[in-house]
């Protein structure tokens, strides 16, 4: 079977592409200064001698620059320099370079010496000329061959040569080296999502805490998979929880049908009411049933698409106006302080159920006589609105657990209820992107939901805590 490359062998390779594109472009830049400067100084070198010369003649005359000439050239013999004089009528008075200028100025010129002995086939040379005019309306002619041009150019070429290998190589054992530790950990997440897709929900993504991507990305699918864990973990006990918690009135019913089988009641009174708790068990059914539904549809997330613009200070104001009167009917006394106007984004029907459970909640799990309080308060960014009563409340260690389905307290199980009611009331503010806070009211509990605020124009208050409403404005969202 062929194997694909991977991608640490991409990597490698481009990374030695780049290292080697990098390597060319530094030495052809490198190069073309060089080249550059070593043309300017042979220039240079060459004015300068031509100066010299054209000095002598003006000092001494065309006889002793012709000695001068023919001195230079036997001297220069290993790297030979190129010279003519010619006086002024065209004759050549010195030097080893036979070319009569027509022009001052720099030439270029393409020489072969005559063939000898030792050099039968002596090689061309490319040579460098400045010519200037001498005294005695001479002409003089300067130049340098070309050759350690040449030789440097050729020297630099092995030398990048060379490095060039040296950088592909060094840039391949890089690469291989990262992508073989980049292969190496792609290989141990690949075999930790295999267990955990196998059933070894334990696993995790292997993290070298270094904050590079693999490690950002193993991080991200750990969080994932602890939040998956955990609903697991609340499907199995919520599972467990419905069993048991249903068992016990599926059981009652049962067990009234029988005895409307065996014994049926010869009172038709009689007959109605063994009817009617039969309907009631199972209207508690339902309730369960309906709530669980609620509640799924709520987590499900679905919902985020139907959030809408809400003013929440009017509705608790519809809130307080429904249950002030059941909870003084219950001998409770309940209050409301808001403050109108304030705005967020939210879904008025599972929101104030939500807010229907707390109140229910308040009413009946406290005594007689108790006073609840519902309050909405805000600052720039953020609205808070907190249920509070001052009853028993809630121990500080079982603050968590009473938001678990079906979990309810000792005290609680003599009053009605499935337990379901504050479970609801969390998946709703994780709906709403808003904070659950169960706090101590000293006495008491006091239940918050922290909501992100929307910008409103006008801020007033109302206190209907002595049934007096105090509006200035009128606010809107």
């Amino acid at each position: 079977m062929r194997r694909r490359p991977t991608s640490a062998f991409r990597l490698a390779l481009l990374l030695a592409c780049l290292f080697t594109l990098f390597s060319l472009l530094t030495a052809a830049v490198l190069w073309i200064g060089t080249a550059h400067e070593a043309r300017e100084e042979q220039h240079r070198a060459i004015r300068a001698d031509a100066r010299d010369l054209v000095l002598l003649s003006y000092q001494r005359g065309l006889d002793a620059l012709s000695t001068e000439i023919e001195e230079r050239v036997i001297l220069s013999a290993g790297l030979p320099r190129w010279y003519a004089l010619y006086a002024s009528n065209g004759i050549k008075l010195a030097g080893n370079l036979d070319h009569m200028p027509t022009r001052a100025g720099w030439q270029r010129l393409q020489f072969r010496p005559r063939a000898t002995r030792r050099a039968p086939q002596p090689q061309a040379h490319t040579l460098t000329l400045f010519a200037t005019r001498t005294a005695q309306h001479g002409w003089l002619v300067v130049g340098r061959d070309a050759f350690y041009l040449r030789h440097m150019r050729g020297v630099a070429g092995r030398i990048f040569a060379v490095s060039l290998l040296f950088v592909i190589l060094v840039s391949l054992l890089v690469g291989a080296l990262v992508g073989r530790r980049l292969s190496a950990r792609v290989r141990a997440m690949s075999q930790a999502a295999e267990a955990i897709s196998d059933g070894q929900l334990e696993r995790r993504m292997p993290r070298r805490h270094n904050g590079d991507e693999l490690d950002l990305i193993g991080a991200t699918i750990n969080g994932m998979l602890d939040r998956i864990a955990t609903l697991l973990d609340d499907v199995r006990r919520v599972g467990a929880d419905i069993a048991h918690d249903l068992r016990t009135p599926l059981t009652r019913l049962r067990q009234r049908l029988e005895r409307l089988q065996r014994h049926p009641p010869d009172d038709p009174e009689a007959l109605q009411t063994a009817l009617e708790r039969a309907l009631a068990d199972i209207d508690e059914l339902l309730n369960v049933f309906q709530a669980l539904l609620r509640i799924a549809r709520v987590e499900s997330g679905e919902m985020v698409q139907q959030l809408r613009t809400l003013d929440l200070s009017a509705l608790l104001q519809e809130l307080f106006e429904a249950y002030a009167v059941v909870a003084e009917s219950e001998g409770h006394r309940m209050a409301l302080q808001t403050t109108p106007g304030i705005c967020i984004r939210g879904d008025r029907e599972v929101l104030m159920q939500a807010l229907v459970n707390l109140v229910e909640n308040a009413i009946r799990h406290t005594p007689r006589g108790t006073r609840i309080t519902v309050e909405l308060g805000a600052d720039t960014h953020a609205a808070r609105l907190s249920v509070r009563d001052n009853g028993p409340g809630v121990p500080a260690e079982h603050r968590e657990d009473v938001l678990q389905p079906f979990l309810r307290l000792d005290g609680s199980r003599r009053t009605a209820g499935n337990g379901l009611g504050l479970a609801l009331v969390r998946s709703v503010a994780e709906l709403h992107g808003a904070r659950l806070v169960l706090e101590d009211n000293q006495p008491g509990l006091s239940v918050s939901l922290v909501f992100a605020r929307l910008p409103t124009r006008h801020r007033e208050t109302i206190d209907t805590a002595t049934q007096e409403p105090r509006r200035q404005a009128a606010a809107r969202c």
